[in-house]
Order: structure tokens, then sequence, then C-alpha cells
């Protein structure tokens, strides 16, 4: 284990120096360092014991919890587009297709695994609904496919892991109530205290950071890599105010992060994310390292019904919800089936998986672990090696379309929404023919 930080330090490296040609192929950073965790791990060379990564379980849950703080944050506050609300599209998706994803996958849930509870199943179907576009970043910075539909899949993964973290702390405190006989007016006051805390110390840290950040920049007061470094902390901020006043500091960061991006134009500073979005990928890819880590043993001990989900839900909850979503919407159905399937599952499901586990009070724990775990796996691999090719494919599907200027996909819009730096992908020449 003394020689494992330097392995994913010259993995770093290594990836650095390649990065922007594995750019164009099947390979993403979240697969191979995930896959570095994996090889490492205890079920194939033995390098990092579990044991002992247990036994530093509060630097994990720092890693990790850092990450989660970070990206929630920065991609909150990329969505700072007020036009982006003329288009269906991500209403759609948010309004309609992430509520139908947790309710489908609720079903699921409850018909394949006997011991989880209906709260318990809840939880995991709350857990593999938020989107990762990183997962698949040729899907959401790929010039040739329409802006239209790139942007919606964005706009859905910068807003519905926050949309998404207060139905999860619902759910996952109903869970330990029913378990813990505890009384409703308790659980309300948890609620209250969880999601009402930190939606009010999330908006409070998103709009005076904008408004300290934007003076001193205006008045030429700040230095420009402090202010990249002060808006790291305004993250940090949110989650520490939040979490010791009963708050969640997740649902705080992304509140301070939306808050921010609505107050404080960062297209007129475009230096001033990058610090926290390059921070955001570094931790990103730790955090699949430690996930891979993690995926071995789950591989090991698996079962007939988490494969069984994870494939379902990835193949068949979102891409029902999405089509129903979409009804009436005029876009064609290559578009519908690129929209449901890019919805990768990726850190948020990580993290909340740790929050489960780390909890200790739901008896289902290890069944939603597992699952949720080996989803998030699979969707690493069949999102990331079909990213680059099918957002090619789907381009010349559009491009070749007989009423190419007619469709609805290609209609014109004004919005622009700023694709944070862990989503980016330099893509090459569009000479790409299926």
């Amino acid at each position: 284990m003394e020689f494992t930080p330097a392995i994913v330090a010259v993995a770093l490296v290594a990836f650095a120096v390649l990065s922007k040609r594995l750019g164009h192929s099947a390979v993403t950073g979240t697969m191979l360092f995930a896959g570095l965790g994996l090889v490492l791990g205890p079920e194939m060379l033995g390098l990092v014991e579990l044991d002992g990564l247990l036994g530093d379980w509060g630097v994990v849950s720092l890693i990790l919890t850092a990450t989660l703080v970070v990206v929630l944050f920065t991609d909150a506050s990329a969505i700072n587009s007020s036009n982006w609300r003329d288009d269906v599209i991500p209403a759609r998706l948010l309004g309609i297709g992430l509520p139908l994803s947790i309710g489908i996958g609720w079903l699921v849930a409850i018909s394949l695994f006997d011991g989880l509870r209906l709260w318990e199943a809840a939880v995991l179907a709350t857990m593999l609904a938020p989107t990762d576009a990183a997962l698949g970043k040729a899907v959401v910075s790929n010039p040739r496919v329409p802006s239209r539909i790139r942007q919606a899949l964005n706009i859905e993964s910068g807003l519905n892991d926050g949309i998404a973290l207060p139905v999860f702390v619902v759910f996952l405190e109903a869970a330990v109530a029913v378990e813990d006989s505890l009384p409703v007016a308790d659980l309300v006051t948890e609620l209250v205290a969880q999601v009402g805390v930190a939606t009010l110390v999330g908006l409070a840290v998103g709009w005076l950071g904008a408004a300290a950040i934007g003076w001193g920049r205006r008045h030429d007061l700040a230095v420009g890599y402090w202010s990249q470094i002060g808006l790291l902390a305004l993250a940090a901020a949110a989650f520490t105010i939040a979490d010791p006043l009963g708050g969640s500091g997740f649902i705080a960061a992304w509140f301070a992060g939306f808050v921010f991006g609505r107050r404080y134009d960062s297209s007129t500073d475009e230096s001033l994310p990058e610090f926290a979005e390059a921070t955001g990928e570094l931790l990103t890819v730790g955090s699949f390292f430690l996930f891979g880590l993690f995926l071995g043993p789950v591989l090991a001990d698996l079962t007939w019904q988490v494969a069984l989900y994870a494939v379902l839900s990835l193949g068949v909850v979102r891409m029902a919800a999405v089509t129903i979503a979409l009804l009436g919407a005029g876009l064609r159905w290559p578009s519908g089936a690129y929209l449901g399937w890019f919805g990768p599952r990726g850190l948020a499901t990580i993290i909340l998986t740790i929050e489960v586990i780390g909890d200790g009070e739901v008896l289902g724990s290890r069944t939603i672990a597992d699952t949720a775990l080996f989803t998030v796996g699979l969707s690493v691999v069949l999102h990331g090696a079909t990213a680059w090719r099918g957002s090619n494919v789907y381009a010349d599907w559009v491009a070749t379309h007989p009423r190419h200027h007619d469709m609805a996909e290609t209609m014109d819009s004004d919005t622009e929404v700023r694709v944070p730096m862990r989503s980016r992908h330099r893509m090459a020449p569009p000479s790409f023919r299926a």
C-alpha cells in the first residue's frame, strides 16, 4: 500500500500528458482511474486492502465529501443563463423525466429486492436518478451535435443533483424513522432542519459571495488567482456553515453555486471558475479511484438482482422516463434515444452511497450500496465507451436528415450555458463518419 500514492501520481501525470489524445477515443479519465482502483484493490493485485482503507475512513469521507461539494457548486454555478428556461426540453427532463425516473426505479426496486422495504427502495431509486455529464464528455461538448440537445443534457446534469438531494434526504429520513419507530413529528423536524437550513444558508452564501467577489473585481482590489481561490472557499463555506446547524451541506453547496451563477456573470470573467473547476476535476478522478477500490468486492459478490437492476436502471428506467417526458416536444425518436441513453450515473450516486453506509441505520444499506456502485461501474464503461462514437453517429443523422433545417432539434436558440471544465471535451475536426 505504501507505493499506491506514487502509482496514482504517475497515472495522473500520464493522463495529463495524453489527455487531449484520449479525448478523441472511447477512454475517459473516470474509466481509467476507476479501473486503476479496481486493479490495485483487494480482488486483484491486493495492493490496497479495504480494512486499511476503512481504518482511514475519515480521510476517505473527506475526499468524497469535498469532491461532491465542489462539483455541486461549480456545476450549479455554470447554469447562469435565464434563456434556457424558455426551452421546453430541460424543463421536461427535470420536471417530468426526473420524477418519473425516481418513480419507475422505485417500482423496479420493490419488485426485484425482497429484502428492501418501501422507503429503502425509494432511497435507491433516488440515488440513481441524478446524471453526470462528465462521464460522457463528448455528448455535451461535441459541436456537431445540435446545441439545443447538448445544452439540455448539460442543464439537466447541472440541476438534477440539487433537485434530487432534498428528495433523497426525505426518503432516507423516512427509512430511518420507520426502522427506528420514530414519531412523525421528529421526522418532520429533522427534514425541516436538513432542507430548510441548507436552503437558507446556500442562498445567503451564494448571494453575499457573488456580491463580494464582484465588488472586489470591479474595483480592482483582488488578485486574480485569489479570486479563484475565494470562489472555491465559497463552496466550502456553504457546506461548513450548514452542516453544524443541522442542514445538509450538499444542498447548501448546490444552492450557493446556483445563486452565485445567477448573480455573477462568469461569461465576462471566464478565468474565475477555472481553479475551482480544475480542483473538482482532480477530486473527481481521485474519487473514482476510491470507487474502483470498493467496486472489486461488489463484483465478487454480485447477485443477479443487482445486475438486472443496474441494466434496467440504465437501459429502461431512464429511457422510459425521458420518452414520456418528451412526448409532444416535437423531437424525433433518435433524439429522444440520445437524450435517454446519455444519462450517466456518477459522482453524486457514489457519495450518496457513502452517506447511506455512513448513516448505519438503514437495514438494507448493503443491498443499496452494492446496487448503486455496480450501476455506476456499468455506466462508467457503457457511457464512456459510447459517448465519442455515439455523439458523432447522432450528429451524422442530424446533418443528413432531409429536413435538417426544419427539425425541432436544430431550431435556433439563444441558450448559452457554460460547460464546466470537467465536462469539456476537445474534439477533432468534424470528419468522422459512421
